[in-house]
């Protein structure tokens, strides 16, 4: 309960003293995770300790405005900052954070949610929400708190993308804690924050896709130092496949063909089925489906690369076993010789960690052939924007298929994007112009004609029109 003392001060006005007054009330102490301290530690959901907090104002009436917001504070349970909070509203944002995450595994169970995507939503939290409000109470979150997080998440320069997830996924646990009584009503829906409209004036994100020649660059100074990922350096830009896509892949999902050549001998055809995904998760291989239903698709090989996996399999230890990893992860430590490069041994039962082998194996043969490697702001040191494993792979392929003169359509396809539109909105500027691609042909406007020079009449006429 808040209340109101008078006190007068040494300013004097007409010979009468400055009254001040002052708003008392108590609060509820807390400790780093916003929980509230108990008084007895041995009996934490005993009383709690409180300290005594005090406002000054120069009038009464503001005194008394502000005593009565503080009442009603305590018994509405609208903060509890200033006054006691009620049991859910003391509970930190952070356990609210993570009952929504158990929450969600009900849809993953239901096949309404990828693990995936629930994954992600757990990853941007932790990088995000949690560092500022993990150990607030949830009901002291107010919205000009929201805004100085937006506000924040703006001055990192980070991708408006990046900021519309963050800002998602804490409005969605706020959410939640709306739903289960501990707040009244969510202070995001009273935050102004649109992610429709944008004027442009950010500069677009590039893509670095690479050509045959850096490719083949790249796939050499890897086999040099990794035998066995040379074939791999070749695959993914060939292949087009997202990195939960190839290291889902097994020996089952490799159909090889032989069709009639110029030549006796036949030429091999290879069909890549994309039926499963593979992503490690807390040390251990998480199988699911693919990202859409139209990620489950068949993406034909060039004939050359063809005729290297189908060597490549014929020498694969599993190759017997249809559900084999189609490649090999390593496994740690190895012998070393001085001077020379750490041999790991391969370890079969296992694919590689993709993002991991982007970074030790691909991202070294990059730089070394030239090309910028992407990397985010270390040691000081500001982010760089450069090839990602996505464009190394994805972007890729669509970027060589459509100068070659694939139809979109075609290559929308092999890609599994769920709409053309993404397909057109993304490689637009490599499409070629006979398959709708950009190309102005608008005709030469005629050549304006000079106004007609009137010359002098020797005609007199003889009789006026009356």
């Amino acid at each position: 309960m808040a209340w109101i003392k008078t006190y007068e001060t040494k300013d004097r006005q007409r010979g009468k003293p400055v009254k001040t007054y002052r708003v008392i009330w108590k609060e509820v102490e807390r400790d780093a995770y916003g929980l509230p301290i108990p008084v007895d530690v041995a009996n934490p959901e005993g009383r709690k300790r409180t300290r005594n907090r005090q406002e000054s104002f120069a009038t009464r009436e503001d005194a008394e405005a502000r005593r009565d917001e503080l009442n009603a504070a305590k018994h509405s349970g609208r903060t509890s900052a200033l006054a006691e909070q009620r049991k859910a509203g003391d509970l930190p944002f952070g356990y609210y954070a993570q009952a929504w995450i158990e929450s969600q595994q009900v849809k993953v169970a239901q096949g309404r949610l990828k693990q995936r995507t629930l994954d992600d939503y757990e990853k941007v939290l932790r990088r995000y929400s949690l560092e500022r409000f993990g150990g607030q109470a949830v009901a002291s979150v107010s919205p000009r708190d929201c805004e100085h997080f937006l506000a924040d998440l703006a001055a990192r320069n980070l991708a408006p993308k990046t900021v519309k997830h963050a800002w998602l996924a804490l409005r969605a646990v706020l959410k939640y804690a709306t739903r289960h009584g501990a707040i009244p009503v969510s202070p995001t829906e009273q935050v102004d924050f649109s992610t429709g409209h944008a004027v442009g004036d950010r500069e677009a994100f590039q893509h670095h896709p690479l050509t045959a020649e850096q490719i083949a660059q790249t796939a050499r100074i890897v086999g040099e130092r990794y035998p066995v990922y040379e074939l791999l350096a070749y695959f993914l830009p060939y292949s087009g496949l997202r990195k939960a896509e190839c290291a889902g892949l097994e020996i089952q999902d490799l159909e090889f063909t032989t069709r009639p050549g110029p030549d006796a001998s036949g030429a091999t055809r290879c069909v890549v089925h994309v039926r499963r995904t593979k992503d490690r998760k807390g040390g251990q291989w998480v199988t699911s489906t693919p990202k859409s239903r139209k990620s489950r698709r068949s993406v034909p090989l060039p004939p050359w690369l063809a005729e290297r996996m189908r060597a490549y399999v014929a020498e694969h230890p599993r190759a017997d076993e249809p559900t084999a990893s189609l490649w090999p992860s390593r496994k740690n430590g190895g012998r070393r010789v001085k001077g020379e490069r750490t041999v790991a041994e391969l370890d079969w039962s296992h694919p590689p960690e993709l993002g991991t082998w982007f970074e030790t194996i691909l991202a070294p043969a990059l730089v070394e052939s030239g090309l910028p490697v992407s990397c985010p702001a270390r040691n000081g040191q500001p982010a760089q924007r450069g090839v990602r494993l996505h464009d190394y792979s994805r972007h890729t392929f669509a970027t060589m298929q459509l100068s070659a003169g694939v139809h979109f359509m075609q290559v929308s396809q092999w890609l599994g994007h769920a709409h053309y539109s993404l397909t057109l909105d993304t490689y637009g500027d490599w499409i070629p112009s006979e398959d709708g691609g950009a190309l102005n042909n608008l005709p030469e406007p005629a050549p304006a004609l000079a106004p007609a020079v009137s010359e002098p009449s020797n005609v007199i006429q003889l009789f006026g029109r009356g």
